[in-house]
């Protein structure tokens, strides 16, 4: 999934991939109504990496929970990373977001097993 932000950081553009993954129209991520689809609980996270990188002009992941279409939330890693025009004025940014709903809770389970589960403690 593809976005992309101008030079104030809200974003003018998401590609096919986002708008079926969240099932929502292009007008409705314009600017920051993206966020509208961040689980609550990641959204000031999320949101701060973003800005705080943006700021900096330095790029970024995050790690947060989207809602797709179905209203189930998928954990996605979204990575972004400025963009500077041929005179090196810098325009915005680029980023994407892959869904590792998968890898997040194959992490977590590996979380939960102990030594002794694995045969290595008494």
């Amino acid at each position: 999934m593809i976005w992309r932000s101008d030079s104030s950081a809200r974003c003018d553009y998401f590609n096919q991939r986002w708008l079926a993954f969240t099932g929502r129209a292009l007008e409705d991520e314009l600017g920051d109504g993206w966020c509208n689809g961040v689980h609550p609980d990641d959204r000031d996270r999320c949101l701060k990496t973003y800005r705080d990188a943006f700021e900096r002009r330095d790029p970024f992941e995050v790690e947060y929970r989207l809602r797709r279409y179905d209203g189930e939330y998928r954990w996605v890693l979204d990575s972004g990373g400025p963009v500077y025009d041929a005179s090196g004025h810098f325009v915005g940014y680029v980023g994407s977001a892959v869904d590792v709903t998968d890898r997040v809770e194959a992490r977590a389970s590996l979380a939960r097993i102990t030594l002794k589960d694995l045969g290595l403690s008494t």
